[in-house]
This record gives C-alpha cells, structure tokens and sequence, in this order.
C-alpha cells in the first residue's frame, strides 16, 4: 500500500482559541499502532473487473455518481435503473461516456474477513438484511469495481470502506491510509484503462477530532475540524503526485463537513489547487437527516485543464425532497458530468 505524507500547511487562524497542540511527531501518520489493530480486523482490498475497456475513438465524457451507500443500505440497483432509464439525462448506456460511482460506506462480507475481531478496534455491526455487497452490486451490474476496506464491521465477518466502481475498466487501484483521528479511513483511487493521467478518488473522512499524535498531549486545544484538516491534506497530496505534473484528480467524498465551504476540511483542499464543481438546482443539503448538512462534495485538479468543466446536480428520489431516506440512504447522490478537455487520449 502506497502512502503519501501530508502536505505542511498552515492553518487558519482562530482568534478564539489561543492555545494550539503541540507540533505532531515527524513519523508517517500511517505508522501509528491503533491503525494497524484497525486493520488486522478488516479483510483483503478488493479488484473485480466485469467491465469492458474503453471503445477506441474519443472519449465524449464522465458521468461520476459519489454517494455515501449507508453501509450497503442504499438502493444502487434502483439509481442505476433510473439513470439508465433516462432520468437526470441518463447516464451509464453509451460507452463513450462511462459511468463513474465513487461510493463511501461500501458494505462487504466475505471470506477474507476474519471470523472474529483479532482485536478490539473495529466498529458497530449492522444486520446484514437489506444490505448489498458491494462485490454482488458489481457483478450484477457488469461494473469492474476497486474496493479499499477502511474498518470491520461488529463481530461478524463484514466491513466497509471505499470503493470505485465503473461501466469501463479499471486500473490498478491506489490508496492511501489517512492520518488517525477517530477511526481507520482509507481512501481508494483508480484510473479507468484507455484514459491515463485522470485519477478518479472515493474519500470519507472522519466526523471530528483532532489528528492522534504518538504520544498523549494533556491539556492541548485542538482547532475545529483539524482532525479532518489533515486527513484532507494527506487525500490531496497522495492522489495529486499519483496523478503526475500532467494529471487531473477528481474527488468524490463525504467530508462530514458541517460547515460546508467554510469547513477546515474543505478549505484544505481548495488550497492544494481544487475546484468545487459547479452546482446546478437545489443544494441545500446532502446529509438527509432531520438535521442537516452539506457533507458531500465532488471536486477537481487540473492543472493542465485536461478537465474542462464539471457540473454537479443533487438527486432527489422525492421532487419535494420529503423522503425519510433517499434511495435508501441517509446522503443524497450527486451527479457530475464531467467534460474533457483537449489534452486527453482519443
């Protein structure tokens, strides 16, 4: 697994809080050892490919779908059916524009988990009915999937993670580990076969807390969001340099962002040269609950405007969003039409 230090940057400052935590240790945030109890407990990263390669000839676009699944409670199958039914303009039915799901909260069970938890870091477990592998999802729907599990799930042998599943073929897949905060995050990147130079990310940080140290810090005030803040700034600098000087990135996670463009998490990734895609009709919120917040977001880095534009609508299974879930899950989807520009492969 390749990781990539986080990128040294300065935080804003905060006139209300005076006292600030010490500096961190210079040793990789990978290297703390509660990550690696988290892991023993999850099972093997996952790479399926049903998909076919990309046609030969240009590549009209990307549609990319980023949704958090709810740990497998989301209803995809239904979104698909939809999508390929022609709602929201259709995605998914021509090849020459692939369908991109950058999924968070993927839900898998199968033998390469652990019977039981080897340690005791690991998170709550959930029934299994009503939820879809995210493995069953791609083979029914002849997607290659790239599947990076973050932490187990309960007692039982299942975890989640995050996962990039598509209608053309798939890379070798990339991760990262995330700097400790709360629990183990990982993040997954793949390029599709055909279109070199564009990564495509599925990221989801952590709710909050502050970046753990090696050591216990007695008394030090952490910033709002700074936690998240580093797991940002670590996302950012892996898939950038994975992308090379020529490369564009594209970004999509649940940020667990409260404040939306005002979080720290947020922020971070503007600073490491990203751009918010444009939103088109309603964006109230992405986080459906009877509290809510505009969580997730779908952003890119183009330095050599490889990416011409992207344009991102929130999908609604109720017009009047008054569904108690959407499409079974507590986040919306977004969309994101992606529009390419002249610097990439024909």
């Amino acid at each position: 697994m390749i990781v990539a230090a986080p990128v040294q940057a300065r935080a804003p400052q905060d006139p209300a809080r005076t006292r600030r935590p010490p500096p961190l240790p210079t040793r990789l945030p990978s290297e703390h050892p509660d990550l690696a109890r988290w892991a023993e407990n999850v099972g093997a990263p996952l790479s399926l490919d049903w998909a076919r390669p990309l046609p030969r000839g240009e590549v009209q676009g990307i549609d990319v779908l980023s949704w958090n699944l709810f740990i497998g409670a989301a209803r995809l199958d239904q979104l698909l059916g939809r999508l390929r039914a022609g709602a929201w303009g259709g995605a998914g039915t021509d090849p020459r524009r692939p369908l991109v799901i950058l999924a968070q909260e993927a839900y898998r069970s199968d033998g390469s988990v652990p019977v039981r938890p080897l340690t005791r870091f690991f998170d709550a477990g959930v029934e299994p009915e009503g939820r879809t592998g995210i493995a069953e999802t791609a083979a029914a729907h002849a997607l290659s999937v790239r599947y990076a599990p973050s932490m187990r799930l309960g007692m039982a042998p299942r975890d989640k993670g995050n996962a990039i599943l598509s209608t053309a073929a798939l890379g070798p897949m990339q991760t990262v580990v995330l700097p400790f905060v709360r629990q183990r995050r990982v993040a997954v990147g793949a390029e599709l076969v055909g279109l070199p130079g564009l990564v495509l990310v599925s990221g989801h940080l952590d709710t909050r807390g502050a970046q753990r140290a090696l050591g216990f810090w007695r008394g030090a005030i952490s910033p709002f969001g700074e936690g998240r803040a580093a797991q940002a700034r670590a996302m950012a600098a892996h898939f950038i340099e994975a992308a090379g000087r020529a490369g564009s990135v594209i970004i999509g996670a649940d940020l667990n962002a409260p404040l939306g463009a005002r979080d720290p998490a947020y922020r971070e990734l503007i600073r490491a040269g990203f751009t918010q895609a444009k939103r088109t009709g309603p964006f109230g919120h992405t986080f459906h609950v009877p509290v809510r917040f505009p969580l997730d977001f779908v952003l890119y880095h183009s330095p050599m405007q490889c990416i011409r534009s992207v344009e991102v609508v929130r999908l609604d299974e109720d017009p009047e969003d008054r569904s108690h879930h959407v499409f079974g899950s507590d986040h919306h989807p977004l969309l994101a039409r992606v529009s390419l520009g002249l610097g990439n492969p024909r």
